[in-house]
């Protein structure tokens, strides 16, 4: 009788562990599956007609500092800027290989050139064993190095390799509103740099991977060492009088997929973003025009946390979206 007792009150004791963990509730498999559920915050973006807008509350605002400046009226330099860059000419490159195997060796008093330098058509940097010594086809500047003297090298095996930059082709990218490309115009190669005359070669036989806007290609006619394959460049084009418009300053400038963007208010807490172009910089931005007009308000503090608010919503999380 004892051990019934004992083997009862054992199974009592169990029973309101098990219910004790719970805190005496029985939980649900629907709660169970509420309780895995992600936690998705509210899209803050809406549609106002065909425009995307972020809305933020006072609080928000402040919060990322939000502030916004209006635009005044400019006017951009007589002639439009145009990007364009530097391409390689496989016609102005050459190899130099060694005609047979042996020792490559200096010619008499000469030394072998470094990376970078400039070399004349026609000079003579050694010879490999006993063979003719090694000429200069071509003058260039020395792009690759694949011996050296004193190296044993194999027949056909790359010495040295050269490129002919001093006039370099510049690819403009042409967008349909900039008119007929002129024969001549002129290539700013940075900042501070001296202008450079080009001259047109003709059309470009593929579009610009960016923008998918035909391209032109230029020959620069003054004479530029500084040159190499993919250096960006900007490509003035003559234009009758100034461009009129607003003032955009840099720091309402935000890129998103290679391309320039502005947020601007379009009422208490709302933003839309707009498209800039920056074909015409002026001193502390870029003169633009419609859509963009005098008076309106651009944001330049918080500017890259809108955009980021924007396309939270492509964001998943787990199976469920940010919207």
């Amino acid at each position: 009788m004892a051990i019934v007792l004992l083997v009862v009150l054992a199974l009592v004791a169990s029973a309101l562990l098990i219910r004790g963990g719970d805190g005496g509730r029985v939980v649900d498999d629907q709660e169970e599956g509420a309780a895995d559920d992600p936690i998705v915050a509210p899209s803050r973006v809406v549609a106002v007609g065909d425009e995307p807008r972020v809305v933020l509350d006072s609080a928000e605002r402040r919060r990322i500092g939000l502030s916004l400046a209006r635009l005044r009226s400019a006017a951009a330099q007589a002639g439009r800027r145009l990007p364009g860059q530097v391409i390689p000419e496989p016609e102005r490159t050459v190899t130099l290989r060694a005609p047979v195997s042996g020792r490559l060796a200096l010619a008499e008093g000469g030394r072998w050139p470094a990376l970078g330098e400039r070399l004349e058509a026609g000079t003579v940097l050694g010879r490999v064993s006993d063979a003719q010594p090694l000429t200069l086809p071509m003058g260039g500047t020395v792009t690759a190095i694949g011996a050296r003297p004193g190296e044993i090298v194999s027949a056909g095996q790359v010495l040295l390799e050269l490129a002919d930059r001093t006039h370099p082709v510049v690819r403009v990218v042409w967008p349909p509103d900039a008119g007929r490309p002129p024969e001549r115009l002129t290539i700013l190669p940075g900042a501070g740099d001296t202008p450079l005359g080009a001259s047109l070669i003709g059309p470009a036989p593929e579009a610009d991977p960016v923008t998918r806007q035909p391209t032109y290609l230029y020959r620069v006619r003054s004479r530029w060492t500084g040159a190499v394959p993919g250096t960006p460049v900007s490509a003035l084009v003559p234009e009758r009088g100034g461009a009129e418009g607003v003032l955009v300053p840099d720091d309402a400038v935000v890129q998103w997929e290679g391309l320039a963007w502005v947020y601007v208010g379009r009422g208490e807490g709302e933003y839309a973003r707009v498209r800039v172009p920056t074909d015409r910089p002026a001193p502390g931005g870029w003169v633009a025009g419609p859509p963009l007009a005098v008076g309106d308000s651009v944001v330049v503090t918080g500017v890259q946390e809108l955009l980021s608010e924007e396309f939270r919503a492509r964001v998943t999380v787990g199976e469920e979206s940010g919207e």
